[in-house]
């Protein structure tokens, strides 16, 4: 009987043992299963935070483009009314240079007459005076009158061609002062095209150049081989900081007059104390940095002596015609077009 017993309980104690494990094993899979859902849910909880951030991004991207859109509609319209102006004021400044060309050569002509005529006056009168000699030898009354006559006849002749002369020359400085007027209403449209050109061309090709301004490559070359690697660039910009204030310096005039094509004109002059300074102590690049600053100073600002901005053709390296500006900014615009439709 109690081998029955004892028999039932390691029974029993087997079959709770193995249950026991089969609990631990089902509680094994469900901490993995829970594990894997806790795993699961934090992966799509990410994926939906990712979600509504590309979501935002695509919105803000959009807001952005319907923005810039709006922009360049804005300048597009600003651009087509300067451009409308500009071809105006083109087109009315062609016709007064062709109607002053004109007006040049017929003055030209006229005062070519004139000379002719004064030259013809000229031996006029020396042959009345002979012939007045003549006729006074054979008679003396009759050759003054005539010879009055005569001269009177050629002073109203002269003073017909002097109020001509006169009436062209006031014509001429009526078209003189149009071109002028012209000429001015042009420099105020560069002006304003060099507002709008620093928001819309990237500069490779054509672009705003601030002209007297030094150039701090060469500073930053050579401050880099000369100083320690950790100040060589404060050490470069209060350097070209230093020399642009020298360029700016009304007092200090680096240059001498010269002859050339006979014409008058302004160079710089090599045995200045500073410059010969400053092309021993840093070298040739620097020197002609600064010398490149002082050459735009003195043709575009001479008098202020303060850095000016200019329509630049950088692939050239010379001034920007209005033609040239316009002409980038269209295609400039007409990428942004492609880039809108693409998007």
């Amino acid at each position: 009987m109690d081998n029955e017993v004892l028999n039932e309980f390691q029974k029993a104690r087997s079959l709770v043992v193995s249950l026991a494990k089969e609990v631990d094993v089902k509680n094994q899979r469900l901490w993995e299963m829970e594990r894997n859902c806790s795993e699961t849910s934090a992966t799509l909880d990410r994926m939906i935070a990712e979600k509504d951030r590309l979501h935002q991004a695509y919105v803000d991207e959009m807001r952005k483009m319907q923005f810039i859109g709006l922009q360049n509609e804005k300048l597009k319209c600003k651009l087509e009314c300067q451009m409308e102006k500009m071809h105006f004021i083109g087109l009315e400044n062609e016709k007064l240079k062709n109607e002053l060309e004109s007006q040049r050569k017929e003055l030209e002509q006229r005062a070519k007459e004139l000379e002719k005529r004064e030259a013809e006056n000229n031996l006029e009168r020396k042959n009345l005076l002979v012939e007045k000699e003549k006729l006074k030898a054979q008679n003396p009354v009759e050759s003054d009158y005539g010879l009055t006559i005569q001269m009177d006849d050629l002073r109203e002749d002269l003073a017909e061609k002097v109020d001509e002369l006169h009436d062209m020359e006031t014509l001429n400085q009526t078209l003189i002062l149009r071109e002028r007027m012209s000429n001015h209403e042009l420099q105020e449209a560069r002006k304003e095209l060099i507002n709008v050109v620093r928001d819309v061309l990237d500069g490779a090709t054509v672009g705003v150049k601030r002209m007297g301004e030094v150039d701090q490559k060469p500073f930053q070359d050579a401050c880099l081989h000369k100083y320690s690697s950790e100040d060589w660039e404060v050490r470069s910009m209060e350097l070209c900081s230093f020399w642009q204030e020298n360029v700016s310096d009304p007092s200090w005039h680096p240059f001498k007059k010269t002859i050339e094509d006979g014409k008058l004109q302004e160079i710089i002059d090599d045995n200045d104390s500073k410059l010969k300074e400053l092309r021993s102590l840093w070298g040739e690049a620097i020197y002609k940095a600064v010398v490149n600053a002082l050459l735009e100073l003195n043709e575009y600002n001479p008098s202020g002596r303060y850095v000016v901005s200019e329509l630049w053709n950088f692939k050239e390296g010379r001034r920007a015609s209005l033609k040239e500006v316009i002409e980038r900014i269209i295609q400039q615009l007409k990428t942004l077009k492609s880039l809108k439709r693409r998007r």
